[in-house]
């Protein structure tokens, strides 16, 4: 019999902060099964698109119900909120199956109209809520051409703040599971609300879940904290576990980002006019820094994306993007969408495919491909990519976590700097006046998506070295394929000439004396000057730079270097040849294998 989940009572934080108390809130069984629905399923209209094969995305309407906000009391009006489930669904074409379960959260774009002090009250009538979940029918369309049966739940009522104060993903959890719910019933052969043929054709033991702004922290949490993604969710849900997240300019307010027990990518747009720093980075640095990491993780930075066109029913972003040359013209729509269909299928097949040769393929159009050196495009389109392998897979040598690894790598050897100056940057934004004598860190004068911990590494004169001694019994990297590394070029910095890429070489030595050197290639593009121009500040002692600094990976294969053994490696120096001064946000160089 399935388990009745447990609903914590959440304080609500300001910023990234998620706290339990102890009552708890559920919902009762009459509650918890969904009415009939009260129209007819109707298909979503594809405006101004080309008549396609594509399965049809068809609207469900599963009734209206009430969840329960436990903060309220008993007599409170807003203790028990109407809410209607409904949402699109789109199956396979035929009759085959049981094929794996996409849902795709939307973010919190207003359902019903606002009123004067800019709050949806809610409810409202149907006919002038926001589908937002109509957003991605295209894509809930292209996934089911693809093999997958993908849903999309309307979330209005999670998101609304007219209808009393929400407790962070209570209503979340109560909606998503009534809907999922009523999903396992119909792939049961049981009652079916969906307008389709559901019966056998669902396999809810393999799931996604993708999540659009806080749609995106809703999936994580929904899979990370509440146990989607655990092992024995089937026993508590009846259905999954997660396998896979794929986050969209995700925004991160009531969770604090950690280790993700599957795969996950997330998707930042360059030109984010809503979620405006790119935070949702934080969701792959919280993966990075979090020791019980395992499943690997992307970060990719689109270029000239912006936030809402991912959702078709949106328009344009919230604030425009000032005086940034990278951002004047922009993806179109189409184009940003289409991005995310290709990117998205890719991503499935990764966590789906039973064909070895295919995920192989498909983690390396993702970039993630450790035996390639790190794209500056995916699908066609400029981007960059920041990886993390699989722990099994990497080993790290500085990432670095604490000062102390700027003396003593992980590895147990000896960090030298000869010539290079270094600085040691905690996680987190901070101004000199709360952390005084981090200026180098410069977190409060340029924007570093996610604001990483790393090392400020500077040079004022060619030739300068940053040395990692591998002691004995720590030097074999025969197994391994790559040296990776992250980094970004300080636009502030004086030792940076403005516009112009910077350079290095890596060298291995052995324990033999022999030494092969690699430099990076032109153009590399984590070391590309970033676009964005100094304006002055009345707060910020040096002004703010306007465009974005993301510290994204730099591979140079092993192969490469010529002549020494491998398996007796004695040293790793990051060699400052290529030019005569520098500042680079610099971290994550780790050994990487396929």
């Amino acid at each position: 019999m399935k388990k009745r989940l447990q609903r914590p009572l959440f304080l609500l934080a300001l910023l990234f902060v998620l706290a339990a108390c102890g009552q708890s809130a559920t919902v009762s069984e009459e509650d918890k099964t969904p009415a009939l629905p009260t129209e007819a399923p109707t298909t979503i209209p594809e405006a101004d698109e080309p008549v396609s094969d594509l399965p049809t995305a068809v609207e469900y309407n599963l009734g209206e119900t009430t969840i329960v906000q436990s903060q309220f009391s008993e007599d409170s009006r807003f203790r028990n909120m109407p809410v209607r489930l409904n949402g699109i669904i789109a199956v396979p074409a035929g009759d085959g199956g049981p094929y794996p379960v996409v849902v795709i959260f939307h973010g919190t774009h207003p359902g019903c109209p606002v009123d004067e002090t800019e709050v949806d009250r809610w409810p409202c009538d149907p006919e002038v809520e926001q589908p937002n979940y109509r957003g991605f029918a295209y894509l809930a369309e292209a996934l089911a051409a693809q093999g997958y049966v993908t849903l999309a739940p309307n979330l209005n009522a999670e998101n609304t703040f007219g209808f009393g104060e929400p407790q962070p993903g209570e209503r979340l959890l109560q909606i998503v599971e009534l809907q999922l719910d009523a999903l396992a019933e119909a792939v049961a052969g049981g009652p079916n609300g969906f307008g389709v043929a559901l019966a056998g054709r669902a396999d809810l033991s393999r799931m996604a879940i993708f999540g659009h702004s806080r749609g995106g922290e809703a999936a994580s949490w929904l899979a990370n904290t509440r146990g989607l993604a655990a092992p024995d969710a089937a026993e508590k849900f009846g259905y999954g576990p997660v396998k896979g997240l794929l986050l969209l300019a995700p925004a991160p307010i009531f969770t604090v980002p950690a280790a993700s027990s599957v795969p996950q990518a997330v998707i930042l747009p360059a030109c984010d006019g809503d979620v405006m720093l790119q935070d949702g980075q934080l969701f792959y640095e919280g993966a990075r820094l979090d020791p019980t990491q395992e499943a690997w993780a992307l970060s990719v930075w689109l270029e000239q994306a912006n936030h809402n066109y991912f959702n078709s029913t949106l328009g344009s972003d919230i604030f425009a993007i000032v005086n940034r040359a990278d951002c004047e013209t922009l993806l179109t729509p189409e184009t940003q969408r289409q991005f995310l269909v290709d990117f998205a299928t890719t991503f499935l097949t990764t966590i789906f495919s039973d064909d070895p040769q295919a995920v192989d393929g498909a983690l390396a159009a993702l970039g993630m491909d450790p035996a390639a050196l790190a794209p500056d495009s995916l699908f066609g389109l400029p981007a960059r990519v920041m990886t993390l392998a699989p722990a099994a897979d990497r080993r790290p040598l500085l990432i670095p976590a604490g000062a102390e690894e700027l003396t003593t790598n992980l590895a147990g050897g000896e960090v030298v700097a000869d010539g290079v100056n270094l600085f040691y940057c905690e996680a987190g934004y901070f101004t000199p006046s709360v952390r005084p004598g981090s200026e180098p860190c410069k977190r409060a004068n340029v924007t570093i998506p996610g604001n990483p911990a790393m090392v400020v590494t500077s040079w004022e004169r060619s030739g300068a070295i940053l040395s990692l001694a591998l002691p004995e019994g720590a030097g074999d990297l025969s197994d391994y394929t790559t040296f990776s590394l992250r980094a970004a070029v300080d636009p502030m910095s004086e030792l940076n000439a403005a516009g112009t890429p910077q350079a290095f070489s890596v060298r291995l030595t052995d324990r033999s004396g022999a030494s092969a050197t690699v430099r990076t290639r032109p153009g590399e593009p984590a070391l590309t000057f970033p676009v964005g121009i100094v304006t002055e500040d009345d707060v910020f002692e040096d002004g703010l730079f306007s465009g974005r600094v993301p510290m994204t990976t730099i591979r140079l294969l092993l192969s490469d270097f010529s002549g020494v053994d491998l398996s007796q490696i004695s040293q790793i120096t990051l060699l400052f040849d290529q030019t005569d001064s520098g500042a680079l946000f610099l971290g994550d160089l780790e050994l990487v294998r396929e």
